[in-house]
């Protein structure tokens, strides 16, 4: 069994979140694309990178520590925001119900497409395109 690829899960999240920070900034204020489309977008994209990145760097399917690090760090840190967020807003204006929805529908996609996509099928996928064709 390997052992597990702690500090590559952690530079994997890392960059994840800096990604998630610069297309935010790229697609929502530089294209001036913005709602929940321009959530699922950046969501899809960021989990495509965390799937590839993680079947490049270890060239094998993750064991369940190195899955969960990924996503704790990721998810944990986007969760954080989004609260702190949520808490800036709360102390501006006051937030309703439908606020709260809002914006747990924009933090959701990050993690749970992060998760699909460091499932062993799919990580499967992005370790067999390594393999040149026949």
């Amino acid at each position: 069994m390997d052992t597990p690829q702690t500090g590559r899960m952690t530079l994997i999240a890392v960059s994840c979140i800096v990604l998630f920070f610069l297309t935010n900034y790229l697609l929502r204020y530089l294209v001036g694309m913005s709602g929940l489309l321009a959530s699922l977008i950046l969501a899809v994209a960021i989990a495509v990178y965390m799937g590839w990145s993680v079947a490049r760097s270890l060239g094998r399917q993750p064991v369940q520590s190195e899955r969960a690090r990924v996503l704790w760090l990721y998810g944990g840190f986007l969760g954080a925001l989004y609260l702190a967020f949520a808490g800036y807003v709360f102390l501006s204006s006051g937030v309703d119900a439908v606020a709260l929805a809002t914006l747990f529908l924009h933090y959701l996609p990050y993690p749970a497409l992060a998760h699909v996509f460091l499932s062993d099928r799919l990580q499967q996928v992005f370790m067999k395109s390594d393999e040149p064709p026949r």
